[in-house]
């Protein structure tokens, strides 16, 4: 039986009582409006809950997401956007969520580079919210950066909590619906193995490295080369090494017996959060206290690494990537040197460097490069990072022959998180023939957006 029921848009009413204004997101869980109370008079995340047509009977997985929303309802925590009623109408679930004012924090890491702090502050924030969760016997199953909202306070807030288990999900017998999330799946639930809190914690170590490297570690080209990656490959070496890439690597252990549990993972991001110990050093009984040593000052205009660019390349490629990139960065006042310096490193490496500069110290750097060698450096960088540093350059004569010298692989993936009508401006400036191709090759959102920007 078919139930006439008007497609959802902009200016409907659902229930004689929600306004849809927006939509806020769109996937094979259903799809997010910002939508009016007009009862009490405020603004709510509604959710048109999406019923799979294979597997359980549609009336068993309607029967169990109203019950199951029920019962989310009842959880209060500060980092879980709350549920505020659940209701069917036209066959289908829809769930009355808070709408958390702010950005997610998917964006955010587009944005820029987040420091191991702001990730440990943010991860004890969902940590706490989750462990709320699991005492109640409720899994969330689609913890990623996309589902967690940085408000404008600073306060990480873990939104659709639940509606994975809510769909009735498991392992890959709802695979097209899981598109685009898999990467972040546990591989117990990629493999239909009794899922528990482990596998939350699994993909909030995702979200954790997707912060910190700024890429996801085991999305691939297809979903199932990625399903292979997530039960098979390893986790890629740090470009950040320190303490968050080392409790990652404790939550993404493939069995789930052997991953940190919650309390050792708020142990462990606690100790990342605390001030560093500072111990005076020892002196004699009544001897003074040491005069304070100033540096010498360099000469004016001089570098600290010394004279010549190839002795400060040297000094760059004896440090951490991270301290290398603070120091082009701070060399950026003169561009056309610091391109020089990091040209006469090699590739690979200088691809490390600029992964830890800022988006627009990097794009100063590449505006002063041939495009071949900064497509070359850039091969080394994560897609995000890259992709930041294209948009730094903006729609200029540079940013374009950079994407020519890409591979037309490299520059779908770039262009995949570049602002589409950053791509669209770029895409119409190309003169090799490629733009057709490159837009072809790009997902079907992203497409759209492009199609919409002109």
């Amino acid at each position: 039986m078919t139930t006439d029921v008007p497609m959802a848009s902009p200016g409907r009413v659902i229930r004689d009582r929600y306004e849809l204004r927006s939509q806020l997101g769109r996937g094979g869980m259903g799809t997010v409006w910002l939508a009016k109370d007009r009862m009490l008079g405020r603004l709510v995340a509604l959710k048109e809950v999406a019923l799979t047509p294979y597997g359980e009977a549609i009336e068993v997985q309607r029967a169990r997401a109203l019950r199951e929303a029920r019962s989310l309802a009842r959880i209060r925590h500060p980092a879980i956007a709350g549920i505020y009623d659940v209701f069917e109408e036209g066959g289908s679930p829809w769930i009355v969520m808070v709408h958390v004012e702010g950005g997610s924090l998917e964006d955010l890491i587009r944005r820029r580079r987040l420091s191991e702090r702001e990730i440990a502050t943010m991860g004890r924030e969902v940590l706490a919210g989750l462990t709320a969760a699991h005492a109640a016997h409720v899994l969330h199953r689609d913890v990623k950066p996309a589902n967690i909202v940085v408000g404008h306070d600073g306060k990480a807030v873990l939104v659709d909590f639940g509606i994975a288990h809510i769909a009735g999900e498991s392992g890959l017998t709802s695979r097209s619906t899981l598109l685009g999330t898999t990467e972040f799946m546990a591989p117990e639930r990629v493999d239909g193995r009794t899922v528990g809190p482990a596998a939350d914690l699994w993909a909030l170590g995702i979200t954790f490295f997707c912060a910190l490297e700024g890429y996801s570690p085991f999305r691939r080209d297809n979903p199932y080369a990625t399903v292979h990656a997530v039960c098979n490959d390893a986790l890629p070496p740090p470009r950040r090494p320190g303490p968050l890439y080392d409790v990652i690597a404790g939550l993404l252990r493939k069995d789930p017996g052997l991953r940190i549990g919650a309390a050792e993972l708020d142990r462990r991001l606690a100790a990342i959060l605390a001030p560093p110990r500072s111990t005076p050093p020892r002196r004699p009984p009544h001897s003074p206290p040491p005069a304070p040593q100033q540096p010498p000052s360099p000469p004016r205009g001089s570098s600290p690494y010394g004279s010549s660019s190839r002795g400060t390349a040297a000094a760059l490629a004896a440090m951490t990537p991270g301290a290398a990139g603070q120091a082009l960065d701070a060399m950026t006042d003169d561009p056309s040197r610091a391109a020089e310096v990091l040209a006469l490193l090699p590739a690979g490496q200088a691809g490390r460097v600029v992964g830890h500069m800022t988006a627009a110290g990097a794009a100063a750097l590449l505006r002063q490069m041939p495009a071949s060698r900064g497509a070359s450096i850039l091969a080394d960088v994560a897609d995000r990072v890259a992709a930041d540093i294209l948009n730094a350059l903006g729609v200029t004569p540079a940013a374009v022959r950079l994407v020519e010298a890409m591979t037309t692989r490299r520059a779908r993936q770039v262009l995949e998180y570049v602002p589409p009508p950053v791509t669209a401006a770029l895409l119409r400036a190309t003169t090799d023939g490629r733009a057709e191709r490159l837009l072809a090759g790009l997902s079907p959102a992203v497409r759209a957006q492009i199609a919409a920007a002109g």
